[in-house]
């Protein structure tokens, strides 16, 4: 098993188990496994029941908690140095001896269903995942990472156990550690509770590459007081020499920060939308970049003429190297920021290892940004800002 590891000056340790695994990776039958099983883990074990596992972790102040992604899984927790192997004994008994007991299995899907009917009342977010469905169709992405309810209420432990087995290997999974324990109680701690190897028994579901995409216009009603609006498309994935420029673009047009190209268009300039933004997330083998903001229903022909508008004159004309060079800074400050959340930057060392085998040092993030020009911009902006290819999404 592959482990990443970052010494900082600190009392806390950060550590998670990183699946490169995740909603995309299961059948359609099975849709929402890996996502019920990531509630499952703190379940129970062969030698801890889920009161066990909370306690152990809580009553010393640390934090355990996971996410699942259509591409990975992440369990991870953050406590003091002093208790750092009892953490480590917990994940490895979690990734290894998990028993899913069918009674929590019953409840906990009681529980996913509730969080699905909490999130469609959430039409700010809905909307993202129900636009990634009609984009990408019939593919494996197209899914949401909670499932549906129906494939959620027909999920059985032996369904569980199955995917589980399928996933939670040692050749698919990193330790990544952030933290002020010394490296080498760490290598020992893993040598102790992580040398066993887990192979799968079952044929792995293997990932369909996403070679297509739809381009559609779709307004749905919902019968809310605000309009919410997608447009977007495919993008670069996470191998394109393309990614680099596509996730600088992303930021100067609607990135984090308040000096964002579109927030100053349609909001400080135009009065027409609270929160405008933009978010570019590639795949393995595809991206997504798409352009979110929420309007008076009045409005939104308007919010898109600005928006396309723009998009033209970044396409005829491009960015000038002044401006470039501002927001070039502007994302390596952000980035400077992210590496004092230790956490995130446990989660980005897990994920770069796993996809590139490498972590770059922030000196080499910094040259990568640097290099890149306004003609790169330029050529990106044409091959992914263009109107023709965008699709639309509009709950009413």
């Amino acid at each position: 098993m592959n482990v990443v590891m970052h010494k900082i000056q600190s009392h806390v340790s950060h550590i998670c188990v990183y699946i490169n695994s995740g909603s995309r990776d299961e059948s359609f039958k099975s849709s929402g496994a890996m996502h019920l099983i990531e509630h499952m883990l703190f379940k129970g074990t062969s030698t801890r029941n889920y009161l066990e596992i909370l306690n152990e972790i809580e009553s010393v102040g640390g934090e355990i908690n996971a996410f699942t992604s259509k591409e990975e899984t992440c369990i991870y927790i953050s406590i003091h140095n002093d208790y750092i192997e009892r953490a480590i004994n917990i994940l490895s008994d979690i990734f290894y001896t998990s028993t899913f007991p069918e009674i929590e299995v019953e409840k906990e899907k009681n529980v996913v269903l509730d969080e699905i009917q909490s999130y469609l009342d959430n039409h700010q977010e809905n909307i993202f995942d129900e636009f990634e469905e009609h984009l990408f169709a019939t593919h494996e992405l197209s899914r949401n990472i909670l499932g549906e309810e129906e494939t959620v209420s027909n999920l059985s432990q032996k369904t569980l156990h199955s995917v589980y087995n399928q996933n939670y290997t040692t050749d698919n999974t990193i330790i990544s550690y952030v933290g002020g324990a010394k490296t080498t109680t760490i290598i020992s701690l893993l040598n102790t509770y992580f040398s066993e190897e887990k192979k799968s028994l079952i044929q792995k579901f293997e990932r369909t590459p996403c070679n297509t995409h739809s381009i559609f216009s779709k307004s749905i009603s919902k019968q809310t007081f605000q309009a919410h609006t997608i447009i977007g498309s495919v993008a670069p994935h996470l191998h394109s020499d393309l990614k680099n420029t596509m996730s600088l673009l992303n930021n100067l047009l609607g990135g984090t920060s308040f000096n964002s190209q579109l927030n100053l268009l349609l909001r400080e300039q135009n009065g027409i939308a609270y929160n405008i933004e933009t978010n570019y997330t590639p795949y393995s083998d595809t991206g997504v970049f798409f352009i979110y903001f929420g309007t008076d229903k009045s409005k939104i022909n308007l919010g898109k003429k600005l928006i396309f508008d723009h998009f033209q004159d970044i396409i005829y004309h491009g960015i000038s190297s002044d401006l470039l060079h501002m927001y070039k800074q502007q994302l390596i400050g952000q980035i400077a920021l992210s590496f004092d959340n230790h956490v995130s930057l446990m989660i980005s060392h897990a994920k770069s290892y796993s996809i590139y085998n490498h972590i770059d040092t922030f000196d080499e993030i910094t040259e990568k940004i640097t290099a890149i020009t306004p003609e790169n911009i330029h050529a990106v902006a044409k091959q992914f800002l263009n109107p023709d290819t965008l699709s639309e999404l509009i709950y009413l």
